[in-house]
């Protein structure tokens, strides 16, 4: 998700990301464990506004 919305941005795009349409997993570094929900809205907070717009699938399809 990140790479494609930075590259996308890099390229001259306006770009939407359907926040609810995006999957990740659990992650772990060093002996620190962060639940999946936490790693999609920390990338989901940290592209929002700055390299793209965020929206829902539901609003989005309005």
């Amino acid at each position: 998700m990140v790479a494609t919305v930075r590259a996308s941005v890099d390229l001259g795009f306006e770009t939407t990301l359907i926040e609810d349409a995006c999957a990740t997993r659990d992650l772990s570094y060093e002996g620190k464990d962060v639940p999946a929900e936490q790693v999609h809205y920390a990338f989901v907070g940290a592209l929002n506004g700055m390299y793209c717009a965020v929206t829902s699938t539901e609003d989005f399809l309005q």
